[in-house]
């Protein structure tokens, strides 16, 4: 955005200087052709006087006088000063006692290419004469060129409005959209638009939105069906495991011996038997461990945030699912504190508990409370519709656990364990608790 705003400003400015430049020499050049003029008129002006000097007034007559000073001599005057700077014509109006001759004093003084000169003989005012020169002028093209320069400058301002409205804006709405894909959880798609400069792109995210939900409910349930496997096995090989080394222990004392007697042969195999028994747990527990971090590795990357980043994504992220789904939302939050803690894990949290809240609430409201405490920021995600029995919420947390409201949902059983997973990791914690025909599900974060 401040790139386009500063190639924009920098037509405008080229455009300015353009204009500047263009009317700084025209004036120069003006100045450049009233001076000359300025010079012929002086040459030809000296001339009438000492025409008039020479003559007997009373014998003076003003037409007779320009051709002789003036007209006769035209050649000469346009190949001394040139063409453009020398006059066109030349009018003379005489003054004797008092008295004029030469007829209408009616003339245009003072345009562009008109210049009134008196005619003063050593020093008496006896007459003027009016020079008109040719439109030879730079006002003509100063003004074409101004217009056209104005008229591009407004192009340019009107293409880079279209460009800012049909380009820029569409693309800021669109350029986090790659960014929110790759945070994982379901993502609103885009809406389907007419643009000739995004029509194709939408359509392509929307396309690689789908790809990656399936590809993301594929792994899910290939990870959900390896942590049920694991536990399978474990529990199927802790319990022989255990007995094994119940089995040792009692070679190892003589229990099974008919006199009671400890064999020492039979204690030495008893105790490799057990040492085996051990490393078995040992590595069946380090399957478990590996298994889940597998599933719910999170390195938290924590910096400062306002509580308002995550009211803007909520609103960006379902405001029109919601509307769809004709879900009232609302937002109730306390003044807009600093948080430090990792943001995206705090949207991987908030995304979860509103997915729930969407698909296990009757859709009559769902509410977004922020508060800050003692304690830390609190962010509280509050659905209607009926809760789960109070016996039932000791267990919400736990892996692959699913409550007795998720029989028509579809689920994996570990979204809540992940949520509080990587609360924990931020060194908080996450709660639900149950009330009056709603659910409230609170994450506390405490600054790392």
């Amino acid at each position: 955005m401040r790139a386009y705003i500063v190639r924009f400003l920098l037509a405008l400015s080229v455009l300015a200087i353009v204009a500047l430049g263009a009317n700084i020499c025209g004036k120069k050049l003006e100045d450049k052709k009233y001076s000359r003029r300025n010079v012929v008129v002086a040459r030809i002006n000296e001339d009438l006087e000492t025409y008039i000097r020479n003559t007997d007034t009373s014998l003076i007559n003003e037409e007779a006088m320009i051709e002789r000073v003036f007209y006769s001599r035209k050649g000469e005057w346009d190949k001394l000063y040139g063409a453009d700077y020398s006059p066109k014509t030349v009018t003379a109006f005489l003054f004797f006692q008092g008295k004029m001759s030469g007829g209408d004093m009616s003339f245009n003084n003072g345009g562009q290419n008109t210049i009134v000169c008196g005619i003063c003989p050593d020093g008496n005012y006896m007459g003027v004469a009016i020079y008109e020169f040719a439109q030879t002028g730079y006002s003509g093209f100063l003004l074409l060129m101004n217009i056209t320069l104005i008229l591009a400058a407004l192009i340019v301002i009107v293409y880079g409005l279209y460009i800012y409205a049909a380009v820029i804006v569409p693309f800021n709405r669109l350029s986090d959209y790659p960014e929110r894909l790759s945070r994982g959880g379901t993502v609103e798609k885009l809406p389907e638009t007419k643009n000739r400069f995004f029509g194709r792109y939408v359509w392509g995210m929307n396309m690689l939105a789908d790809k990656l939900e399936n590809d993301r409910n594929t792994i899910r349930r290939i990870s959900d069906d390896h942590q049920k496997l694991v536990t399978v096995l474990v529990h199927g090989i802790k319990t022989p495991a255990a007995n094994i080394k119940l089995f040792s222990e009692a070679i190892s004392t003589g229990l099974y011996d008919p006199e009671g007697k400890v064999n020492e042969k039979d204690a030495e195999l008893a105790g490799k038997i057990e040492k085996n028994a051990d490393e078995i747990e040992r590595i069946v527990s380090e399957a478990v461990d590996t298994a889940n971090a597998a599933i719910f590795e999170f390195n938290p990357d924590v910096n400062p945030f306002y509580s308002k980043e995550i009211e803007d994504f909520i609103r960006e992220e379902y405001t029109n699912r919601l509307k769809v789904n004709r879900i009232p939302f609302n937002v109730e939050a306390e003044g807009n504190p600093l948080i430090k803690s990792d943001l995206n894990g705090v949207r991987r949290i908030i995304r979860q508990l509103m997915d729930n809240a969407i698909k296990y609430g009757d859709g009559n409201g769902i509410t977004l409370r922020m508060s800050k405490t003692d304690e830390g920021n609190l962010i509280s995600i509050v659905n209607k519709g009926k809760p789960l029995p109070a016996s039932e919420l000791p267990y919400v947390f736990n892996s692959l656990w699913r409550g007795s409201n998720s029989t028509v949902v579809k689920g994996s059983g570990i979204g809540l364990y992940e949520a509080r997973f990587i609360a924990r990791k931020l060194g908080g914690d996450i709660w639900m608790r149950a009330g009056d025909n709603e659910t409230e599900v609170t994450l506390l974060l405490t600054s790392l």
